[in-house]
């Protein structure tokens, strides 16, 4: 988008060509905020769900004023000797047969007012509300409407729409545990479904391990952040705290076998086991809750094959009971993982990033991956050892109670990981003509 803006700069100024853009990402305020960095001065308008229909972004469509497709595919490479003739220069007519039916596409203002509970007015009015909403408030009114899109089933496309509204409430205020994990696991079945939907493999990679990252998804957020900051604007804000993995890097070095050492959001420095024997009190979830969920590699639903089958990145909240907060004097929280035979990871522990002052009860996350390790050249062995699929692990952390007393608490948790068969794979994409690798800031 940025160089179709500064080629088309001049016709818009001249009023003779009008851009819109429509992003699918999961978060409208990352885009909003991508568009003030490079000072975009056209409307967003948001798709998270994939309403459009699109697997693969970006695509660039030349409409004239009656609404009619003229040039579905301009080359920016080829700018002046095809966007400029084809489109920006030619005087299109009316179409004749003005009794011709048109498909209609989803129109907001048609559904909006539709009651709670169906499908295309919950839709409507969530995609209303926009960047309103964020993980410091509550979804309020449109809780229905989430509600009602995460029962949503009986399609590839519906269960997507169905992880779609698992993870903005997860964002919101009234998060639910257990609903960052189903979102992945929603788009990952939609995804096995339908294999060669590129938006939808893109969604789960941004929360996925760095050996199925094709480039770092939102590196770019603190610069442009600062660099807006810099021209006296106010920087949109980024609702949804980033992970480790929205920024990582892409790799082809499993887990423990990087020479840098550990992963981002892990413990930087050796630590010994916390409670090797045992003996600290374990908490329940009564103080605090233990939120899990694990991002696999895509190419368990088809694709080149080029990872471990276990690689994945694991997701792990900390979340304060009513009552309770984290002291700001203590060791910050930390993870330590039961390594099993066949697997790998960065590290045996993880540290979680220490509370700040005024956000004691916040939930506090960190994320890590985890790898089977890799199966040497040659034919495959059935009598193999498969890797366990189930992983022990435990949070070690301080915690103060209502009376202001402050304990010192464990808690044990599993982590699972599927080994699912890939699909059956249909045409790989760019056989009807769309890009099978787009640019590096497609998401963006």
């Amino acid at each position: 988008m940025p160089v179709w803006h500064a080629k088309t700069k001049a016709l818009v100024a001249a009023g003779e060509l009008a851009l819109v853009g429509i992003v699918h990402e999961q978060h409208p305020d990352r885009a909003a905020l991508f568009a003030q960095w490079k000072e975009f001065d056209f409307p967003l308008l948001w798709d998270p769900f994939g309403l459009t229909g699109m697997k693969v972004v970006p695509v660039v469509t030349a409409v004239d004023e009656t609404g009619v497709v003229r040039l579905p595919r301009p080359d920016p490479r080829k700018f002046d000797e095809q966007f400029r003739p084809l489109f920006a220069e030619m005087d299109f007519a009316a179409e004749k047969d003005a009794t011709t039916p048109r498909p209609e596409g989803f129109v907001l203002s048609q559904h909006v007012a539709e009651p709670p509970g169906t499908i295309h007015g919950s839709l409507a009015r969530v995609l209303q509300t926009g960047i309103s909403v964020g993980p410091s408030g509550s979804w309020g009114e449109w809780s229905k409407d989430l509600e009602a899109l995460m029962g949503l089933s009986g399609s590839p496309f519906a269960t997507f729409c169905a992880g779609v509204a698992y993870r903005m409430r997860h964002d919101s205020g009234g998060a639910v545990p257990g609903d960052f994990q189903s979102a992945l696991s929603s788009w990952s079945a939609a995804l096995h479904a339908q294999p060669n939907q590129y938006i939808w493999r893109r969604r789960i990679q941004q929360w996925g391990p760095r050996l199925d990252k094709p480039y770092p998804f939102y590196d770019w957020i603190d610069g442009a952040t600062v660099e807006v900051a810099k021209r006296g604007e106010t920087p949109v804000a980024v609702r949804a705290a980033l992970s480790g993995s929205e920024v990582a890097d892409k790799t082809k070095k499993i887990p423990g076998a990087r020479p840098e050492g550990a992963a981002l959001g892990s413990a930087p420095k050796e630590i010994a086991e916390p409670d090797p024997t045992g003996k600290l009190v374990r908490d329940d979830g009564a103080l605090v809750g233990l939120e899990l969920a694990v991002a696999q590699n895509t190419s368990s639903a088809g694709g080149s094959v080029r990872s471990p089958i276990g690689s994945s990145r694991v997701h792990v909240t900390l979340r304060p009971k009513k009552g309770t907060k984290w002291p700001l004097d203590a060791d910050p929280p930390l993870i330590w993982l039961e390594i099993p035979d066949l697997w790998d990871a960065a590290a045996p522990a993880f540290e979680f990033p220490l509370p700040k002052a005024g956000q004691e009860s916040a939930p506090l996350t960190a994320d890590f991956e985890l790898s089977t390790q890799p199966s040497k050249l040659g034919p495959p062995d059935e009598s193999a050892k498969m890797p366990a699929s189930e992983l022990k692990a435990y949070a070690v952390y301080s915690i103060c109670l209502e009376d202001g007393t402050c304990v010192f608490r464990r808690q044990d948790f599993s982590i699972e990981v599927s080994f699912p068969a890939p699909p059956e794979m249909g045409p790989p994409p760019g056989e009807d003509g769309e890009p099978s690798e787009p640019p590096k800031d497609a998401d963006k």
